[in-house]
């Protein structure tokens, strides 16, 4: 007898189901849309990892950078505001500014003692409006020993006492007292003829022209013929005068060296009309010069320098003439810069700027992003197949209950 529903039963259950052979197109469409999504999602994680880092490496470097310049700015801070209150207080004492403060043991415990406590102090002196002079020279540091050299003292040395007077023929000469750290005298050079007068020296005629303590340009030291800077004042009295001290430039150099925010960063002071005033390399600081028959400071220029890096941020600034934060490229490499302005008081018309190659700022991060997407990658190759064979069996196992559930249902 012929069961009248067979030939429908046989159809819905040949399409019901489906054989093993058949089924693998279904799955690698499945495990392709799977892949599809999951590179997708990757990818699309990537970029915006790596177009967030960049952000994130910029805003880093600037932040740097304002903390950089913020510490060199109070670093230049500390080194003059002792000078400015030493010299400002000092052309007050009549001791320490009379013609015979060389002869004075309290005068000059005071000196000796404002020496040790301040470092970046090189001298104290007074010039006089008759041309005698008296100097004191700290000599310690990292520029002892070319100091030592320089004014031939003895090795035990510490402080330098210089005594320029001029006799009744206006004869000047020039004479040392070198003494240890406890005043007491190790050595001396005798009186020998000197044409310095300190009536000529800029630090002097600034000084006479006001009643405030005045900064001076930059410029070569008599003594040691190293470049610095010089605070004066005037002062009246019976034989009127001026009281200096000096700030040697390397002692600022040496400072600028070591603020490194990355290997390949830079920090330097240049003027608004493009000279170098202070930088890492203490031999680009100045070059000194004949003129007038006074030896005198002549900073470099940019473009002495040779150094595309410094010369590319300043150039950069001069564009536009504005203080802050630019980008530029140097070679192919791109750095980050900032230039501020040094307040008056520490130095006119002065600028300190800062250079960091990009990459180096963005090195770290490009690191941990880099490890991250390795790491993520090791996950999925491993995890990938594990998931894939689940997701198989899964679908394997609902087409074997859908068959089941259709077979029961033909042959309810």
């Amino acid at each position: 007898m012929t069961d009248p529903q067979g030939p429908r039963h046989a159809f819905r259950a040949g399409h019901s189901g489906l054989r093993p052979e058949a089924r693998w197109p279904t799955y690698l469409g499945i495990i392709g849309l799977l892949l599809f999504i999951i590179v997708a999602l990757a990818g699309g994680i990537i970029w915006y990892d790596a177009r967030k880092s960049s952000e994130l490496a910029f805003a880093a470097a600037q932040r740097l950078m304002q903390e950089a310049d913020d510490k060199i700015t109070d670093r230049i801070r500390l080194l003059y505001d002792p000078m400015y209150a030493i010299v400002g207080i000092a052309s007050l004492v009549p001791d320490l500014t009379g013609p015979t403060a060389d002869e004075n043991p309290s005068a000059k415990a005071l000196l000796y003692r404002a020496l040790r406590i301040y470092p970046q102090i090189l001298s104290i002196y007074v010039g006089f409006d008759n041309g005698n002079f008296l100097m004191t020279t700290h000599i310690a540091g990292d520029k002892a020993p070319a100091l030592r050299e320089a004014l031939n003292a003895p090795p035990d040395a510490v402080f330098a006492d210089e005594i320029i007077t001029t006799d009744p023929n206006g004869q000047r000469s020039a004479g040392w007292i070198f003494r240890a750290d406890d005043g007491a005298i190790v050595g001396r050079r005798e009186p020998a003829p000197t044409t310095f007068d300190p009536r000529s020296r800029p630090w002097y005629r600034a000084a006479k022209a006001t009643d405030v303590v005045q900064h001076s340009d930059l410029y070569i030291f008599a003594s040691s013929a190293d470049p610095g800077f010089t605070l004066s004042r005037s002062f009246a009295g019976p034989t009127p005068g001026v009281m200096g001290a000096d700030l040697a430039a390397v002692d600022l150099a040496n400072f600028l060296r070591r603020q490194r925010i990355t290997p390949g960063s830079t920090a330097f002071i240049f003027s608004r009309t493009g000279e170098i005033l202070a930088a890492p390399d203490r031999a680009r600081l100045a070059k000194a010069v004949g003129h007038d028959g006074e030896i005198k400071a002549v900073p470099p220029k940019i473009a002495d320098l040779h150094d595309p890096v410094i010369s590319g941020l300043v150039a950069a600034y001069q564009d536009h003439q504005m203080v802050g934060t630019r980008v530029y490229d140097v070679a192919g490499q791109t750095y980050i810069g900032r230039v501020v302005d040094v307040p008056p008081r520490y130095g006119r018309d002065q600028l300190l700027a800062i250079a960091v190659p990009v990459d180096e700022i963005e090195q770290p991060i490009v690191n941990i992003r880099n490890d991250t997407v390795l790491y993520s990658v090791a996950f999925l190759v491993f995890a990938l197949p594990l998931y894939v064979t689940l997701v198989i069996i899964w679908i394997d196992r609902r087409l074997e209950r859908h068959n089941g559930l259709s077979r029961f249902r033909d042959d309810g």
